[in-house]
C-alpha cells in the first residue's frame, strides 16, 4: 500500500512536470531539446514498470512502425540511386532519434489519461502554467524587462513564451484559453484566466491566431445565445462589450507607446492578415511562399516517395538554397514521408474528426474538437511534424476516440 501511494506521489510529480515543461523547448546546437524530453523518458519507464497493461498496439502504432521502415527503406533507395544526396549516418541518427521522441508523445498522450485523476492533475497544471507563463509576457511586453525579454521574447515585438517560435507559443495559449472553458466553472475565474492568455496571444504577433480566435469568438458566441440561458446570454454581452471597449480604445488611441504599453507592433502585425490579406503572407518575417515552393521542390525530386530519412533542412539548403523548414505541417511530411502516407495521416485526422464530432453528446467533446480543428488550422503555416507538444495532444484525440466508442459500445450492449 505504501509502494502504491508512493508511486501516485511520484507520478503525480511526473505529470505535473510535463505540463509546465511540454510549452518549453530551446534549441542548442542545432537541436530541439526540451525538459519534457527527460520527463517522458522518465513517465514511460514507469508507466512500463507500473502499467504495462494499459500500452495495446493499435493502429497508430502499426502505422508509426511502418512508416520508419518505409523511410529507412526510402534513405536507402536514394542513397544508392540518386547521385545528390549522400547518406550521412550522423544526420540519419538524429532524424530518427527526433521521430522516436514523436512516437513517445504520441504513446503517452494516448494512454496517460487511463490512470486515475492523472487527467485533472495534468490539464489544471497544463493551465495554470499557461496563464502564468501568459502573464510574464504580458508583464514583459509592457515594461521591457531585459532578462525576460531575452528568454520570453522572439524579438522587440513578439513573443515566443518558453517556446522557440511565436507561433508555436501561439497555439499553445489558444488550447490554453479553451481548456480554460472546459476546467473553470466560475464566471470570474474564467473571465480572469481567460483576458491574460487572450493578451498574451495579442504579444505573440501571429497571424494565423487571429484568425483563429475571430472564430472562436463568434462560435462561441453563437453557442451561447442559441443555449437560451440568461446567464449564458449576459457573460457573452459582458465578453462582446469588453472586445468592443477593446476595440474602440486600438482605434482612437491606437499610440500604446504613449502609455508605455507596448502591444501596439505585434498586435498590428496581427492585424495585418485583415488589412492587407494574401500580401502579408510575404511580409513581416512571414517569407511564406519561398518555402513552401521549396518543399513543392523537394516532393517532385522525391516523385512523391518522400526524402526517407535525410534532414529536410539540409536536402532543401542543398539542391535549393532554403535552409528553413517548409512552414506547412502538411507539405513537410508529404515530402518526408512520401504522398501515400502523408494522405494516410491527414484522413486518420478527419477520421479523429468525425468520430469526435459523431459522440459529441450534450457538448462532450466540443472543446476537444476546437483543440483538432486548430491543429489543423495551424499544420498550414507551421511544421509541426516533429512537434512533441502536437503528438502529444494528437495521442490524448486518440484516447479521446478510443474512450468514446468504447462507452457506445457498452450503452447499445445494455
Amino acid at each position: 500500500m505504501m509502494r502504491t501511494q508512493e508511486n501516485s506521489t511520484f507520478l503525480n510529480i511526473l505529470l505535473i512536470g510535463l505540463a509546465i515543461f511540454i510549452q518549453q523547448s530551446f534549441v542548442i546546437g542545432g537541436i530541439n531539446i526540451s525538459i519534457a524530453d527527460f520527463i517522458i523518458l522518465i513517465l514511460f519507464a514507469y508507466i512500463l514498470i507500473n502499467h504495462s497493461k494499459i500500452i495495446e498496439v493499435n493502429f497508430i502504432l502499426i502505422f508509426v512502425l511502418v512508416l520508419y521502415i518505409y523511410r529507412i527503406l526510402m534513405t536507402v533507395i536514394l542513397g544508392v540511386f540518386d547521385d545528390v544526396l549522400i547518406v550521412n549516418l550522423k544526420e540519419i541518427l538524429a532524424t530518427s532519434i527526433k521521430f522516436a521522441f514523436v512516437v513517445i508523445y504520441l504513446l503517452i498522450g494516448s494512454i496517460i489519461l487511463k490512470l486515475s485523476n492523472s487527467k485533472a492533475i495534468f490539464l489544471k497544471s497544463y493551465v495554470i502554467s499557461s496563464a502564468v507563463i501568459g502573464m510574464l509576457c504580458v508583464f514583459t511586453s509592457i515594461f521591457k524587462t531585459p532578462l525576460l525579454m531575452r528568454f520570453l521574447f522572439f524579438d522587440e515585438l513578439r513573443s515566443k513564451g518558453l517556446m522557440n517560435d511565436p507561433n508555436y507559443f501561439a497555439m499553445t495559449q489558444i488550447i490554453s484559453l479553451i481548456l480554460v472553458f472546459k476546467l473553470t466553472n466560475r464566471f470570474f475565474y474564467r473571465l480572469v484566466l481567460s483576458l491574460i492568455i487572450l493578451l498574451s496571444i495579442f504579444t505573440t504577433g501571429s497571424k494565423t491566431a487571429s484568425i483563429i480566435i475571430l472564430l472562436l469568438i463568434i462560435g462561441y458566441c453563437v453557442v451561447k445565445l442559441f443555449n437560451r440561458n440568461i446567464v449564458s446570454i449576459i457573460s457573452v454581452l459582458t465578453v462582446f462589450s469588453i472586445l468592443l471597449l477593446g476595440a474602440f480604445y486600438m482605434i482612437n488611441f491606437g499610440n500604446w507607446h504613449a502609455y508605455d504599453v507596448d502591444l501596439g507592433g505585434s498586435f498590428n502585425r496581427m492585424a495585418s492578415i485583415f488589412k492587407e490579406g494574401t500580401a502579408s503572407i510575404n511580409e513581416s518575417g512571414s517569407d511564406r511562399s519561398l518555402v513552401w515552393l521549396n518543399a513543392i521542390s523537394l516532393i517532385k525530386y522525391t516523385l512523391g516517395f518522400g526524402l526517407g530519412l535525410f534532414d529536410y533542412v539540409h536536402v532543401g539548403t542543398y539542391l535549393n538554397g532554403v535552409s528553413l523548414v517548409a512552414h506547412n505541417t502538411y507539405l513537410q511530411i508529404f515530402a518526408e514521408w512520401g504522398i501515400v502516407f502523408g494522405l494516410v495521416f491527414i484522413f486518420y485526422l478527419i477520421y479523429l474528426l468525425f468520430n469526435l464530432i459523431k459522440f459529441n453528446e450534450n457538448g462532450r467533446n466540443i472543446v476537444w474538437i476546437a483543440v483538432l480543428l486548430i491543429l489543423m488550422v495551424y499544420f498550414m503555416t507551421v511544421s509541426f511534424n516533429n512537434s512533441r507538444y502536437v503528438a502529444f495532444v494528437i495521442g490524448i484525440l486518440i484516447y479521446l476516440v478510443q474512450s468514446n466508442k468504447t462507452e457506445g459500445r457498452h450503452t447499445h450492449e445494455e
